[in-house]
């Protein structure tokens, strides 16, 4: 995902943060979203709704409505009164899909597509996970599944599979400035490019351990990075997805004490590098932030070795 440079009036959009719904409907000048387009549980458009409900009520009366908030009208009739070709869908309009152009007349809850979005809230809050074991000083959960580019894996409810990063990897690859998911709706595919984070000006791109499309994302690390190496099994956890080959793909990730030896051998690889630029481990434990720390190490032969990228 490109960095957007954004404008409204005399106001800009800070990089990094979004347009409420509002505000890119064109209803009013200027207001940020803090709900991750939550819109169901956000005041700010119940307000706008009541103040909506009342103009209406007002003409329908026959009297015109009065005050500041007078032209107050719903977001979805501004949408429409835009020439065809852009009346985008709401989930277009905020980001968490492709350009894609609304066919119901933005009569959302009759959309088949913006309910499985919808859904997608649903998942935004995961299981708690606080079975996790160490494997040299890695932290290695009980019930989840690894692929060889450090992804994890882990089945849930109706069959869908959460995803993000293990622990591993962020231990060398250190705090990232940003990071670039897909879209909701986007399809992903095993061991190809899935998701990429930058830091330092350097980027590294990271593997999908399975197929499928993606049900959700976690905005709320797009917005705060450190969240996940600080949390990757937990709130720092990436996507969501509706898996096509669940079985197959499972099949070839490594699970329970073939994931341990694994990590044993990543470790020892680790370590191997690190001593072949002259630093030695002080007690055979990890390395927090390798990058930092060991900056003799080159990033690329890093993404290389460790993300397969």
């Amino acid at each position: 995902m490109s960095e957007k440079s954004r404008m409204s009036g005399f106001k800009s959009v800070p990089n990094g943060e979004e347009k409420c719904i509002w505000m890119e409907a064109g209803v009013i000048d200027y207001k940020l979203c803090n709900y991750y387009y939550n819109c169901h549980e956000c005041p700010f458009d119940k307000a706008m709704k009541q103040t909506v409900d009342k103009n209406a009520a007002a003409r329908l009366q026959g009297l015109e409505p009065t005050g500041k908030k007078a032209n107050i009208i719903a977001w979805q009739e501004k949408m429409k009164r835009r020439p065809g070709l852009q009346r985008e869908c709401r989930h277009t309009l905020t980001g968490r899909t492709t350009f894609r152009l609304c066919p119901y007349e933005y009569e959302c809850s009759t959309c088949d597509f913006d309910q499985m979005l919808e859904d997608s809230w649903q998942l935004q809050i995961p299981a708690r996970i606080t079975n996790i074991a160490r494997v040299d000083g890695y932290g290695l959960p009980v019930g989840h599944f690894f692929h060889m580019g450090h992804a994890w894996a882990r089945v849930e409810h109706g069959g869908r599979i959460r995803i993000g990063l293990d622990d591993f990897a962020l231990k060398v690859f250190g705090p990232m400035d940003s990071l670039d998911l897909p879209l909701t709706g986007e399809e992903v595919k095993f061991s190809e490019v899935g998701l990429a984070f930058k830091r330092g000006g350097k980027e590294a791109q990271a593997l999908s351990p399975l197929t499928g499309v993606v049900a959700a994302v976690n905005y709320q690390v797009t917005k705060e990075p450190s969240v996940i190496k600080e949390q990757p099994y937990n709130e720092g956890w990436l996507m969501v997805l509706d898996p096509s080959a669940m079985k197959k793909d499972l099949k070839n990730l490594l699970y329970g004490q073939e994931s341990s030896e694994w990590i044993q051998g990543e470790h020892q690889k680790l370590v191997e590098m690190v001593s072949s630029v002259g630093l030695t481990y002080a007690d055979g434990g990890p390395i927090d932030d390798v990058v930092g720390k060991v900056p003799d190490l080159s990033w690329d032969k890093l993404t290389q070795e460790f993300l397969r990228t």
